[in-house]
């Protein structure tokens, strides 16, 4: 599910398009999070806030301490995604300005964009759509087509006919000639 959703997830990153600034447009707040963190449009739980001094030993380990200008403004969270399988798929979610604690469920922002791609953070706003949409449905999606009508059979006879003509509305013989 992870791979899916990576994949997913830089797709939504390649085509975000919109800033920063924008990003924090109608939405509950900046979070940082893991690339394969990143589920865009869905729903999470908070878990657990981690305390200061977890907060800086990940910040250390991860090599994300020079990230920012003052870690002791950010908050650490153990996030849950549940996609319903056996186990949810945990996350760390930091952020400096949303409002969350311990069993707070929030929805992932579409708007993410990589904060920094060697560490692979990606920053979103809660709730936020990549489109500023606040209220929209998120479009109906594509019906895929109706696959075609097959063609027309050709002309296996090789006699350069076209069935068409040849069939009038019936369409001809399909090709059925030629041994």
């Amino acid at each position: 599910m992870k791979k899916g959703a990576l994949t997913a997830g830089a797709v939504a990153l390649g085509t975000a398009g919109a800033g920063t600034a924008a990003a924090q447009d109608g939405g509950d707040g900046e979070v940082i999070v893991h690339a394969d963190d990143y589920f865009p449009g869905a729903g999470f739980t908070v878990a657990a806030a981690l305390n200061n001094q977890t907060r800086d030993d990940l910040l250390e380990e991860t090599g994300a301490a020079d990230e920012f200008d003052s870690p002791d403004d950010w908050d650490a969270y153990i996030i849950t995604y549940d996609f319903g399988g056996t186990s949810p798929s945990m996350g760390i979610l930091m952020t400096e300005e949303a409002d969350i604690s311990q069993g707070d469920s929030e929805t992932m922002g579409t708007d993410g964009q990589f904060r920094n791609t060697e560490l692979a953070m990606v920053e979103a706003t809660l709730g936020a759509t990549g489109n500023s949409a606040e209220d929209g449905d998120g479009g109906d999606g594509d019906d895929g087509g109706d696959g075609g009508d097959g063609g027309d059979g050709g002309d296996t006879a090789g006699n350069g006919a076209d069935n068409d003509s040849a069939g009038g509305d019936g369409g001809g013989g399909g090709g059925a000639g030629g041994n």
